[in-house]
């Protein structure tokens, strides 16, 4: 017999807790890659105005922004109310 090779794929990483602050840091890369908000706008199909308000910290990113950088939103119960 003949082992493989050929490489496993790895595995994505673990999901984790991400802030608001992450996601505009995640924005900003992302941002980068095509090289203006215009384009990424465009290639994502996101709003442009939304884009540039949570660039410049004059509102949270958007649900349609945080999905563009791969960042789900979710509801955490914690405890029971007070």
């Amino acid at each position: 017999m003949s082992s493989s090779s050929a490489p496993t794929p790895e595995a994505p990483p673990p999901p984790r807790v991400v802030t608001d602050a992450e996601v505009v840091i995640l924005l900003r890369a992302a941002v980068a890659q095509p090289g203006s908000q215009r384009a990424f706008v465009k290639a994502v199909g996101v709003n442009e105005g939304d884009l540039s308000s949570t660039l410049r910290g004059r509102r949270p990113p958007s649900t349609a922004l945080r999905r563009a950088v791969g960042v789900e939103t979710r509801l955490v119960h914690v405890g029971a109310a007070r």
